[in-house]
């Protein structure tokens, strides 16, 4: 298959939607050699900030002068960016030859047992396919959802189980409690492994627990009191301090990132065990970090800045970002949502800071809700201007146009719409440069 052949045949597999449990992942891998036998691995869970915390890792190792992996999901900016070697991704090359592969395997084990892969669990296992073939040092991986039934979940070779800020997401598949949302996240701690989490008075105990069950290694918390930010701007974003490390330095804007930064600190250093990573691989790892979608600033004059709050603790982290960059002031939002999420929960928190909503729809997916329906929700609950946007660009020149140069536009709301807007942005900017 060439590459638009491949991308065809992960898109019709969309059909299966999430099937969670371990049974097909493991059929497959077993056909394929189980290449993830062969990696080392730190096996990111939780709600929000995974993506984050998993680049502030990488960037640490990378520093340290290891091969390093990543897979994650879902991909924003492009396609081929869920697997990735040292900040590098896949080439298209790379990812349909292995594709092709375990499509074949797919193909006879679909025939002798009648069970078909989902696109995710394919791609989990072209991660590791890859990850084998390129000998990487340790790959740090992502759950796709939950963890205890997450395809990622069948590694053995964790090194370190890191679960992020855990809150109410994916309900109808993790449970309706943030206990039951954390006993699934718990479930990727494997024997002889450290657990690095957040202190947080409701899901560290459940996480605790799992993990002395488990044989855990260690147990190690990351809390808001051994933060102290010192500074922070949009331009140069955060100087903090957070326990004997003093002015570490991160690109990143977002408060709430010296938290995910702290974590990603705790991680490399309980893994110097196995591996040599210096204080200094540390701090410049951290400076040298990206991270596309996260209270990232794309232009000043008015600020357009894209975040990717799509649930209510996501909501209150942008919020307290808000609070902090521009305090007393309010914005234009530009927000997509989907349906099977529950906005009304995000809205809450951000609708404060609003005096314009403009509505859009992801084009092409079917989880999205119609910007009609958001526009009508908002018109109903609040008393804000809302505007419904026939297409993303049409919402982009529309908040520019209603926006002064002194103001604020925030774009949130799921991940997949973001880079449409981002582009969207880019090229209106672009038109007026050259124009």
């Amino acid at each position: 298959m060439n590459y638009n052949e491949t991308c065809e045949y992960l898109t019709s597999l969309e059909r299966l939607g999430s099937v969670p449990g371990l049974s097909a992942i493991t059929e497959l891998l077993d056909r394929l050699g189980n290449p993830q036998n062969h990696v080392r691995f730190v096996h990111i869970s939780g709600t929000n900030g995974k993506g984050s915390v998993g680049s502030f890792i990488c960037s640490i190792l990378i520093e340290a002068g290891y091969r390093v992996g990543r897979y994650l999901s879902p991909a924003v900016w492009n396609p081929l960016e869920i697997i990735e070697l040292n900040g590098q991704n896949i080439t298209a090359g790379e990812f349909s030859e292995i594709i092709d592969k375990i499509k074949n395997v797919c193909d006879s084990m679909h025939r002798e047992t009648g069970i078909q892969p989902t696109r995710f669990e394919i791609e989990t296992a072209a991660a590791f396919v890859f990850f084998d073939i390129k000998k990487c040092d340790i790959a740090v991986i992502e759950c796709g959802m939950g963890g205890l039934l997450d395809a990622t979940n069948v590694i053995t070779n964790t090194e370190c189980a890191v679960i992020t800020k855990i809150a109410l997401d994916h309900m109808s598949f993790l449970g309706d409690s943030v206990l039951k949302i954390a006993a699934h996240k718990a479930g990727i701690i494997k024997p002889k492994a450290s657990v690095i989490c957040l202190d947080d008075p409701v899901t560290s105990p459940v996480i605790r627990q799992y993990g002395a069950c488990h044989g855990m290694k260690e147990f190690i918390t990351v809390s808001e009191n051994d933060i102290h930010i010192n500074s922070s701007s949009l331009r140069d974003g955060l100087i903090f301090d957070y326990k004997a490390y003093k002015n570490i330095k991160i690109h990143l804007s977002g408060t709430y990132q010296a938290m995910n930064a702290a974590l990603a600190a705790e991680v490399c250093m309980a893994l110097r065990g196995h591996y040599n990573i210096s204080e200094e691989n540390i701090r410049n790892g951290l400076m040298h970090t990206t991270w596309n979608g996260r209270f990232q600033v794309l232009g000043s004059n008015p600020y357009f800045i894209i975040d990717g709050a799509h649930n209510e603790n996501g909501a209150m982290a942008l919020a307290n970002c808000i609070d902090n960059y521009f305090p007393g002031k309010k914005a234009t939002f530009i927000i997509g949502v989907f349906a099977d999420k529950e906005y009304g929960r995000m809205l809450n928190h951000l609708m404060c800071y609003a005096d314009m909503v403009i509505t859009i729809e992801t084009p092409d997916n079917k989880r999205a809700l119609s910007s009609k329906k958001l526009a009508e929700y908002i018109k109903k609950y609040y008393d804000i201007a809302v505007y419904e946007s026939e297409n993303i660009d049409d919402a982009v020149k529309t908040a520019l146009k209603h926006t002064g140069d002194c103001g604020i536009i925030i774009a949130c709301g799921s991940l997949s719409h973001l880079r449409m807007v981002s582009d969207a942005y880019d090229g209106l900017k672009g038109r007026q440069n050259n124009g």
